[in-house]
């Protein structure tokens, strides 16, 4: 699903303007980015929890000159779904 699908499908469901529904999904991805960010962790019940990660020091080597270097380590964003979100994934009941 593509983010127009998705605005879309909301706007059907809520009956609120596509362009409403454009607005609060860019205002909580940026609150989410923001928070992130700051290095704060964004749970969201019954959704999931995004939080930074740490990506250690790894080896990696240019397949096309065969030279290894090693990767600095780094932060990436990282989402872990919530026990309900798996449940509900699985098939399992609530």
């Amino acid at each position: 699903m593509t983010r127009s699908q998705l605005i879309t499908a909301v706007s059907a469901q809520t009956e609120l303007s596509c362009a409403d529904v454009e607005r609060v999904m860019d205002s909580l991805f940026d609150h989410i980015i923001g928070q992130l960010q700051d290095g704060n962790k964004v749970t969201i019940a019954g959704f999931g929890r995004f939080e930074m990660r740490e990506r250690q020091t790894k080896a990696y080597t240019n397949p096309k000159t065969k030279v290894s270097t090693q990767l600095v380590p780094t932060k990436i964003p990282g989402f872990k779904a919530s026990g309900i979100m798996k449940r509900r994934l699985s098939g399992e009941a609530e």
